[in-house]
């Protein structure tokens, strides 16, 4: 699915058709923005965006743990001041690919993403498999398809704290291209446990290469057949927020996550959490008790028991 942002309605449908033509297996979706150049994505703008794409998550949970469709999303965005308006709202869901070239100005001083031809051409070379942004999109399906404790993109941004905070930053700053790619983030470990550090999920001679946060909480890939994850269904299409947290359970940086794939997050040593503070998307902060609480990627915290935290 490819996501088109930041052109002016004169000639938003037209390229989203040109482009859809070029690519009748895909999904292409997009809102117009303002004519004038400058500020593009007003929330208003990016809410009707969210319901835009967000059709598909509209999902009975009926349908099982079945691959999410479309199997990857691509927001195509043309730069502006208020871009982060936009890239915040989708947080680590899409794979965020700049039309930097529609920037540029013509001999008449408007942005190039007012001509038909320039923005054809720009969307070709976006959407081109040995592009950019097709090649990040590689990398990251790759990573995410090893469902392995070792896998840092996986991790759940707000729940796995740092010395300095959560991972927001760090995620943050791969979206923007500041950090590649690539980066395994391995300031962040793997740390390798044994059975006498966690009996009760560790079998004996086993070693797991989890990442484990500056609390000492251990975050364990859980088994897949532990797949049930949180529900899939939104009562209310129009909820742009519901939208967004269904968006944000099943894909990261673009890349679908397996329906359901969560964290087991318990104390290295095989304590008990013993009151540890989670933040869940849904219940907010919380002081869980237990051996573990189920973690998801869109921060999703299941447990059994506990108290909400001021």
């Amino acid at each position: 699915m490819y996501v088109i942002a930041g052109l002016p309605k004169a000639i938003h449908k037209e390229a989203i058709d040109r482009l859809q033509a070029r690519l009748p297996h895909a999904i292409v979706k997009g809102v117009p923005s303002p004519t004038p150049d400058g500020a593009l994505y007003s929330t208003a703008l990016v809410n009707l965006l969210t319901r835009s794409i967000g059709e598909f998550a509209v999902r009975r949970r009926t349908n099982g743990n079945a691959q999410p469709t479309p199997a990857s999303i691509t927001l195509l965005f043309v730069p502006a001041p208020d871009q982060e308006v936009l890239l915040r709202r989708f947080d680590f869901a899409l794979m965020s690919a700049p039309l930097s070239a529609l920037v540029a100005r013509d001999e008449h001083a408007k942005q190039l993403r007012h001509d038909r031809d320039a923005v054809e051409k720009t969307l070709v070379a976006a959407v081109a498999a040995a592009g950019e942004a097709r090649m990040n999109l590689n990398e990251v399906v790759r990573r995410l398809g090893y469902q392995s404790d070792n896998e840092a993109l996986l991790l759940p941004p707000r729940n796995f704290m740092t010395q300095d905070g959560d991972l927001v930053p760090a995620f943050t700053a791969i979206r923007r291209g500041h950090r590649p790619w690539t980066d395994r983030l391995t300031e962040l470990g793997p740390t390798p446990l044994t059975h006498d550090d966690v009996p009760k999920r560790i079998r004996g001679q086993q070693t797991r290469r989890v990442f484990v946060d500056g609390r000492g909480m251990a975050f364990f890939i859980a088994h897949p057949q532990a797949y049930d994850g949180p529900p899939r269904e939104v009562e209310d299409g129009e909820n742009a927020d519901e939208l967004l947290d269904t968006l944000r359970a099943l894909y990261r940086f673009g890349g679908a996550v397996m329906p359901g794939l969560h964290h087991d997050a318990q104390r290295s040593d095989g304590a008990a959490l013993d009151g540890a503070v989670f933040e869940c998307s849904t219940k907010g902060r919380i002081s869980a008790k237990g051996e573990y609480a189920n973690v998801y990627p869109n921060d999703f915290v299941r447990v059994g028991n506990f108290t909400a935290v001021e």
